[in-house]
């Protein structure tokens, strides 16, 4: 009996610690194989987990799963739970390294793909007054100059800038 209540007791202690690991583990076994084979079946489970993680997560791995999150959302077009990891790295995190990187985003993936000009124009000048010294200060600019263009239009005025 004694013997019994030991391997019962390892068992759930076993048990306990993969219950732990598994997100981690499905995490990059769906990671290796959206390596492989990109779809957006994987993408839309990845998205779950890395939510589930930013919810209990802290510091930089909490924006670490928020970036993800944000990013995997706007790949499947979940542009609205996108729009609140990045607005979450951002307002709630804003002296991290990636606040800047996730306002730029947020300004970006509403010119380009959600056609909000005018919310895209408010972010880029926010992001343009809160982080001048950003790589991505120049990106800004120049898209702000040139929001809402086709990109036929971008494609000539490249050219016409860079002539060969």
């Amino acid at each position: 009996m004694r013997l019994a209540t030991i391997l019962l007791i390892g068992f759930l202690i076993t048990a306990c610690k993969t219950e732990k690991k598994a997100p981690e583990q499905d995490i990059a076994t769906l990671e290796a194989k959206l390596a492989k084979e990109p779809d957006q079946a994987t993408l839309q489970s990845l998205l779950g987990l890395y939510k589930e993680e930013a919810a209990k997560a802290k510091g930089d791995e909490k924006l670490d799963f928020l970036w993800k999150t944000g990013e995997t959302a706007r790949a499947v077009q979940n542009f609205a739970e996108a729009e609140a990891a990045f607005k979450q790295i951002y307002e709630q995190h804003a002296s991290s390294e990636q606040a800047s990187k996730a306002l730029f985003l947020h300004a970006f993936m509403c010119d380009e793909d959600l056609k909000q000009f005018d919310k895209a124009k408010q972010l880029y000048e926010s992001f343009l007054e809160k982080y001048p010294e950003s790589d991505f200060n120049d990106d800004a600019q120049f898209l702000l100059k040139h929001l809402g263009k086709s990109d036929e239009e971008m494609l000539e005025l490249l050219s016409k800038q860079n002539p060969e």
